[in-house]
């Protein structure tokens, strides 16, 4: 046996079952119970009892229990063993062992088998509503399944079964005195929980009453017969009529009116008497006198007056005889001494009536029918009081489409009647009137025709003396007309005057007075005015009795004007008329008069509607109406609301004044311009406080009408606090919160809720959860307490989302319960147990959520022994097929949020095993069932699935994932979303974009932690199939269109606890789109360059589409996306072949950025300017030209830069601004392109710079040094700076201290060095003399640096650039000798001091030294032997024929052939430079070691040939010195013979045992070719082969002229 009840879930069509074939099937299966109703299950039987006992597969305390059961359900032994394991697989909420636990225990005993009752009422109920459900829509043709369901009604009321005659079974067998009437072997079994007779008896009123709804949508579709209808009427009146319940009695009455078919009674009874004469009933004559007879036989009474009017009616539209009237007018007669109409009252404001919809309409059309037959043929008086019956007839016509129908009929004939006298006896009996127009006051059109009624009054009703009607009256006719002599005024105030000759009618008197009808013509909304104009000017005591009256007058019609304003705001206009008098009016009334605070009620519902965000808090701010404490008295509150609370609403349990106030707030803080620009925001802040501290914490203590006022009371509270702090959240996501409502909310509305006594109140309420388990309490009550729980479940999450850290309510919502407070999160985690109410299970579970997702709290140690049959139960309706889609979404996302939050938690639902496989109660296992079946799926549910399995991929929960991986076809079927094209040209949902995200998402965690074959085959087949390329272009298509599209259909009202706003998840997508792109296309490294290009281009575009639209969040939260993912594939990717046009598209990203009044220097700008960077460093010569092509471009790119960078911008964008610049100009080469553009910004970028020196700025000081460093590279852009007078920043900017520093100051000195090296390169002769000078003003620094290579290599870095710096200027030693004689000097010194030292370096160096550094010495080796060379003469010009010998420049080497100790300070000398030649030699020995030639060379070797490069270029310099000084010595006449000699010998020595150790380490084999054979130097040289190649050339030339000059 299936469960009934996910039938009914499945029929009300929030169930993930929405497969037609499914759900016919479940009906199918379910027919013959639906047929037979509760009658399905039957009583016990001792065979049944028998198989029981003999049954295998229940044993022991079980089978107790199901015997136990049996005889408290009256229900068959097999058939509740059926029930009782039903019970287990679909409601019991905990695991096996604790129900066998329980089984051993009275008390849990007694529980369960309370919980097993409620589950079998609540299947027997089920069963009713499913009939009832199919019989409504069997003629909704726009039902989506209403073909199957008119089929299958079809079937069931066939031939073989007739669904009237089976209603009419289970109402009699439930109406029988014994049925409920059980006898319990132990009457004690469940006195120590509730009353079982209690517990029976209302689930009879509920079944009965549900069979009588049930049977009215019956027999409003299958027409009866004389005989049913007889059987129906005997039933009804003998069993159901005087039970004592309004609404099942109601439901009696409407029934009977509605198998009397009047509808043709009224269209027939004028005009075709002989289709009257066919009714069904009239034409059975015999069955017709069985029924009369029953009619005849009620006695009038409240019960049975409406019945004997209407038979009346009937019987009198009937009959051919005057017998047959006089017996129909006596009936009439009985059925006005039994009230008339008046039971038809309480049955339409009967609260059970109201909470089926169905019903209800049903019984307001068939009320309407019979009413509009009835004053067809009778005169209204027949029906009793006419305010009475008005109030009937606006209670029917509360009803949308009745109140259309009424407007069509003519006001003549039927219900229009009622109308027409209501308006004929106002204002003296002004209460039908006002009711009949707030009723009709429904629809728009509605409204329209009301406003033109009463705008259009003829007859004015007035009540004067006997005396004042005499002297008035003129004249009199046969039909008592009258015309009074002169004007005579109608009203006091004297605004309604009736002229000479006005028509009146004496309808009647009283005593001294007279009733008189005027033909007047009037507007009801002037008569208002009039009537508060009248007491507005009102001088006597305000409790007197006619002041009360015209005061209780104008509320009604004030309520009229009030209903109109939604459907007819041109009615707003009357309102701001009356402002001021109302203002008046309330200065006289006092706050403990019922009729007072009525007014004062309504006043606040107007002011809530006229213009809430000014008007109306104006007026009740001029009444002193709002509650307001005087400073300095804590506490106290003032005004008129608290004197009303306090004096009258609390003593009188109403509370009206207090609702509508309620109103008024809500509406004010949904409106936009109260909450951010409305001078009473305080005011209405100070009113919700008053309300949260006096109203809402008193809730539980004080007397209320009855519980729906309470509950009333307490919805509407709730939904304020709810509107207030959903308005806070959504200003603070958007950031358009003003900071006066941000203030206030943050600093007195939560602290209220977060530890303030209303913060109490909202655990409090959450405990009322007796109602929703009570078997007894009635259905109308439970959705009202329902909806109360389900809104304040919904603020608390929104007080969890809003708190903040520390605040104390997550500890709140969980303490232990050995604390004296309860436990509040297992009460919710109950509610989300419950199935009574969606709404409450569903809000219940989003806010476990919540708690769950702050990580001060552990919901495991919270809800104790209660986690795991939470678990349990979460899971069972996960797998349940018939559970509510919304719910299984909440439970999803309820593990969404404990994976990241709540291991313990996690870990439960996950259920993985030690061997890695799926537990039994994982909730893994619905997942996978999900993922299998998505295509006919909800898509919330879809989105609610791939969302867990996301967090299960980014938390990294191994296990889970290896289980889910190891699942057949799992990447399959995950992916299939991702291969779906999406129809962009229909509005786009948000749950099909994040799904894809998370997709995505997924697939990119696991190919980055985890890459497998599985995964890679999926990035294959997006590839193959153009996926990459599609979501590209979908992205850049609908970006610029995100925040313009519109759902396809307004979401439902669970679906925006879900439904993310459509630009956040496309902002998901994007998030998600981009991080598959980084890990499939550069971490992986994918080679297809082209696919690379393409989708660079699209990005771009999106980028550049999204641009236009800067001025939203979500665009510019996108635009950062596409920016940084531009960034990131251009610097793994920058031989793009569109690099012109990304040139293009990023400049017109930054243009359009930096005039966006948004701050997007670090979103958008920072990234783009990467971008350019990267495009700029990654083109090739071919692409250069076409850059340089698009010059308007280029020429904007500079502008725009040169604007960054001298703009007060933030660091790194002046940074990566002069970065790009430089970039820019070492790509386009030629000034012509850019000089142009940047020439009047080189005076500010050295006036900054020099300012950020001083200012020590230190990051933007280098970058702008950097990008003043690539234009001294430039002739004309080093003019310029020469111009600027540049060389006095460079020379006098303080850029070190006392001491020598690492870091960044060193760096900018650095680079003043290279500048200085630069533009003298540049500008050579022009720059020579700010070049010397500056050597000269920074000689100390120079010199000190270099001069620390004594000690140590930690300042070789400047060390290096300092020694490029003086061979720079070396190629100007006469302006060095002029201008800074003395530095020079210092120079020779410290060249001999430290070459030795460099060149010990390099020879004693072990493998383990920094290649680094050895580079760095090797080139300042080579810079100070270079400058040696500079400085020494040519040998050409010293070989001349005795030029100038006798003027020849000092020697520039002593001559001293021996290598100084280490440190010895003094200038070069011969032994120094030989000792640096064998020092050359060693180290070239040691780089380029002896190896075979191979055919290839590897990173390794071209390492090794740029250091012999340098080795090399050192040991040429250092020779040549040799050469030109031996040479210059060996030609100095002043020298003394014996130093030459010398000088001859020791140098030639040395340099001939150099040359041969150079000449034998070529001649037995380096990296170097071999050299070429040639035998014409044997005959000088042994090695002149090997010296003859080109790059050992020098060494030859030293060889011949060791062999010339030096050989002794």
């Amino acid at each position: 046996m299936d469960s009934v009840q996910s039938l009914w879930r499945v029929l009300n069509g929030n169930t993930a079952i929405r497969e037609e074939k499914s759900i016919l099937a479940d009906i199918k299966n379910n027919r013959s119970r639906i047929i037979s109703g509760f009658l399905f299950f039957k009583p016990p039987s001792t065979a049944s009892k028998t198989e029981l006992e003999n049954n295998a597969t229940i044993k022991g305390t079980k089978l107790e229990f199901v015997k136990k059961a049996s005889v408290l359900l009256n229900l068959d032994e097999m058939q509740c063993l059926a029930v009782f394991q039903l019970f287990l697989a679909t409601e019991y909420k905990d695991t096996a062992a604790s129900f066998n636990n329980a089984l051993h225990n009275v008390l849990s005993q007694q529980e369960m088998l309370l919980q097993l009752l409620r589950f079998y009422f609540s299947e027997r109920l089920s069963v009713i509503n499913c009939l009832r459900y199919l019989l409504s829509h069997q003629n909704n043709e726009e039902h989506p399944l209403y073909d199957a369901i008119a089929s299958e009604i079809k079937e069931m009321d066939g031939e073989k079964s007739d669904l009237r005659i089976s209603l009419y079974n289970q109402i009699k067998t439930l109406l029988k005195p014994e049925y409920f009437n059980i006898t319990l072997e132990d009457e004690n079994m469940l006195s120590a929980i509730v009353s079982v007779k209690q517990i029976f008896s209302h689930q009879q009123k509920r079944e009965v009453s549900a069979l009588l709804r049930t049977l009215l949508v019956y027999n409003h579709h299958r027409p009866h017969t004389a005989e049913s209808y007889h059987q129906q009427c005997s039933m009804l009146f003998s069993k159901v009529l005087h039970s004592g319940c309004t609404l099942m009695s109601g439901l009696a009455i409407m029934l009977t009116y509605d198998g009397l078919d009047m509808e043709r009674v009224f269209e027939n009874f004028e005009k075709e008497r002989e289709k009257l004469e066919e009714h069904y009933l009239y034409k059975d004559n015999i069955v017709y006198e069985k029924v009369n007879n029953l009619f005849s036989n009620l006695a009038p009474s409240s019960k049975t007056a409406p019945l004997l009017i209407v038979w009346a009616v009937l019987r009198y539209a009937l009959s051919n005889s005057t017998k047959d009237q006089a017996h129909a007018r006596f009936l009439g007669q009985q059925g006005l001494k039994g009230g008339g109409v008046a039971p038809l009252l309480s049955f339409l404001q009967c609260p059970e009536l109201h909470s089926c919809s169905v019903t209800l309409q049903l019984s307001r059309v068939t009320v309407y029918k019979v009413l509009a037959t009835t004053l067809t043929i009778f005169h209204e008086d027949t029906l009793g009081d006419a305010t009475t019956l008005a109030q009937v007839i606006s209670e029917v016509l509360k009803e949308e489409l009745l109140s259309l129908e009424f407007w069509d009929a003519c006001a003549e004939k039927g219900v229009g009647v009622a109308l027409s006298s209501a308006a004929s006896s106002f204002p003296h009996n002004y209460k039908p009137l006002t009711a009949l127009c707030y009723s009709l006051a429904r629809t728009a059109d509605s409204c329209d025709r009301l406003v033109q009624f009463a705008s259009s009054l003829t007859l004015f009703t007035s009540e004067i003396s006997k005396t004042v009607f005499n002297s008035v009256v003129r004249e009199t006719d046969v039909d008592w007309l009258y015309t009074n002599r002169e004007p005579f005024s109608l009203t006091p105030g004297g605004e309604f005057s009736a002229k000479p000759n006005t028509q009146c009618n004496l309808l009647g008197t009283t005593g001294n007075t007279a009733i008189v009808q005027w033909l007047y013509d009037y507007s009801l909304f002037s008569y208002l005015d009039n009537e508060l104009s009248y007491l507005a000017r009102w001088s006597g005591p305000t409790t007197d009795q006619h002041f009360c009256w015209r005061l209780t007058r104008a509320v009604d019609m004030l309520h009229v004007v009030y209903k109109l304003t939604k459907h007819y705001p041109e009615i707003l206009e009357v309102l701001d008329k009356t402002v001021d008098m109302v203002t008046t009016i309330m200065g006289k009334l006092r706050t403990d008069t019922k009729c007072h605070v009525e007014f004062v009620a309504v006043l606040v519902k107007l002011m809530s509607v006229v213009q809430p965000c000014k008007s109306g808090w104006e007026t009740l701010h001029k009444i002193h109406f709002l509650p307001r404490t005087e400073s300095g008295v804590a506490g106290s509150w003032q005004g008129v609301y608290p004197e009303i609370l306090n004096y009258y609403e609390r003593p009188n349990t109403t509370f009206h004044v207090t609702i509508a106030l309620l109103k008024l707030l809500k509406r004010s803080f949904l409106n936009p311009q109260f909450t951010d620009s409305s001078p009473h925001l305080n005011e209405g802040v100070s009113v919700l406080l008053y309300v949260l501290r006096d109203v809402f914490c008193g809730l539980q203590k004080w007397r209320f009408e009855n519980a729906l006022v309470k509950l009333k009371m307490c919805k509407s509270i709730l939904l304020v606090v709810a509107s207030v702090l959903k308005l806070h959240t959504e200003k603070q996501e958007d950031g358009t919160g003003t900071e006066q409502f941000t203030g206030l909310v943050e600093d007195h509305v939560l602290p209220m809720l977060h530890t303030g006594p209303a913060h109490h109140t909202l655990l409090n309420i959450v405990s009322w959860c007796g109602a929703l388990n009570s078997t007894t309490t009635e259905e109308y009550v439970e959705k009202k307490v329902c909806s109360v729980v389900s809104h304040t479940l919904t603020v608390l999450s929104l007080v969890i989302k809003l708190s903040p850290p520390g605040s104390g309510m997550e500890q709140a919502l969980v303490v232990t319960p050995g604390d004296h407070r309860s436990n509040v999160a297992a009460q919710i985690a109950r509610y989300s147990y419950q199935e009574k109410s969606v709404k409450v299970s569903l809000h219940a579970t989003r806010l476990l959520t919540d708690i769950s997702t702050t990580n001060t709290v552990s919901l495991y140690s919270a809800l104790g022994s209660g986690t795991v049959p939470l678990a349990f139960a979460f899971v069972n309706r996960l797998r349940s097929r018939s559970e509510d889609v919304y719910i299984k979404s909440a439970i999803l996302d309820f593990i969404s949020a404990a994976v990241e939050t709540q291991p313990s938690v996690t870990e439960l639902f996950l259920g993985i095993e030690k061997d890695g496989t799926l537990g039994e109660n994982s909730c893994l296992h619905p997942v996978l069932e999900y993922v299998s079946r998505c295509p006919s799926l909800p898509l919330v549910l879809v989105a609610s699935v791939y969302k867990l399995l996301y967090k299960v991929w980014h938390f990294r929960h191994s296990a889970a994932i290896t289980a889910l991986r190891n699942t057949e076809n799992f990447w399959e079927r995950l992916c299939v979303h991702v291969f779906e094209e999406l129809d962009l040209e229909k509005p786009l949902s948000s749950y099909q974009l994040s799904i894809r995200a998370y997709t995505f998402h997924i697939l990119a965690n696991d190919i980055y932690h985890s890459p497998s074959t599985a995964t890679s085959d999926m990035v294959t087949q997006l590839q193959e199939r153009d996926c990459f390329l599609y979501w590209t272009k979908v992205i850049k298509r609908i970006c610029s269109s995100i925040d313009d599209t519109i759902y396809q259909a307004q979401p439902a009202s669970h679906d925006t606890l879900f439904l993310s706003p459509l630009p956040e998840a496309y902002l998901a997508f994007v998030r998600a789109w981009r991080s598959f792109l980084v890990v499939t296309l550069v971490v992986r490294e994918n080679k297809e360059s082209k696919l690379k290009d393409q989708i660079t281009f699209h990005i771009a575009g999106a980028l550049y589409n999204q641009t236009a639209k800067l001025d939203r969040r979500v665009a510019l939260k996108a635009s950062a996306e596409f920016a940084s993912l531009l960034v990131i594939l251009l610097r793994h990717h920058r031989s793009s072949s569109d690099q012109p046009v990304l040139v293009k598209v990023c400049v017109q990203v930054l243009d359009t950025a930096a005039k966006s009044p948004h701050d997007l220097t670090q979103i958008v700008i920072i990234p783009v300017l990467a971008s350019l960077l990267n495009v700029f460093q990654g083109l090739p010569d071919d692409t250069k030209a076409q850059v340089m092509q698009n010059s308007e471009s280029i020429t904007e790119l500079v502008t725009l830069l040169c604007t960054q960078i001298t703009s007060n911008n933030p660091k790194q964008l002046i940074a990566l601004s002069c970065a790009t610049l430089s970039q820019v100009i070492d790509t386009l080469g030629s000034e012509c392109a850019w000089f142009g553009t940047i020439k009047h910004v080189i005076p500010g970028l050295v006036q900054l710079t020099e300012e950020g020196l001083l200012a020590n700025t230190h990051e933007v000081c280098e970058a702008l040094l950097s990008l003043i460093l690539c234009l001294s590279n430039y002739k004309e852009s080093a003019n310029t700076l020469h111009w600027c007078n540049i060389q006095k920043m460079l020379c006098f900017a303080q850029l070190y201290g006392d001491k020598l520093e690492n870091g960044q100051l060193q760096r900018l000195w650095f680079l003043v060095i290279q500048i200085v090296i630069s533009l003298l390169q540049t500008l050579k002769m022009k720059f020579s003399e700010d070049a010397v000078l500056f050597a000269s003003i920074r000689h100390d620094r120079l010199m000190t640096v270099i001069g620390s290579l004594r000690n140590d290599f930690t300042y070789i870095t400047e060390a290096e650039h300092s020694s490029t710096l003086l061979y720079s200027l070396a190629s100007y030693l006469d302006t060095w000798h002029m201008r800074a004689p003395h530095c020079l000097s210092d120079v020779g010194t410290i060249l001999g001091t430290i070459i030795p030292i460099v060149s010990h370096y390099l020879t004693s160096s072990v493998s383990g030294e920094k290649e680094e550094t050895t580079s760095q010495v090797l080139s300042m080796l080579a810079n100070l032997t270079a400058m040696l060379r500079i400085m020494t003469p040519t040998i050409l010009s010293l070989m001349r024929e005795k030029i100038g010998i006798q003027c020849l420049p000092a020697p520039l080497l002593a001559l001293n052939f021996t290598t100084p100790p280490l440190g010895t300070e003094g200038p070069p000398s011969y032994g120094i430079l030989t000792g640096c030649l064998r020092g050359c030699l060693t180290l070239l020995q040691r780089v380029d070691p002896i190896r075979a030639t191979t055919p290839t060379r590897t990173e390794s070797e071209t390492s090794v040939l740029a250091q012999k490069s340098q080795i090399i270029f050192i040991m040429e310099n250092t020779l040549y010195v040799l050469m030109s000084q031996s040479q210059q010595a060996v030609m100095d006449i002043n020298m003394d013979p014996n130093d030459v000699y010398h000088l001859r010998r020791e140098l030639g020595i040395e340099l001939k045992t150099i040359l041969e150790g150079v000449h034998r380490h070529f001649r037995k084999g380096s990296s170097v070719a071999s050299p070429r054979l040639d035998r014409k130097l044997s005959c000088s040289s042994s090695y002149g082969n090997i010296l003859e190649q080109s790059h050992l050339s020098f060494f030859k030339l030293g060889y011949q002229f060791v062999s010339s000059l030096l050989q002794v």
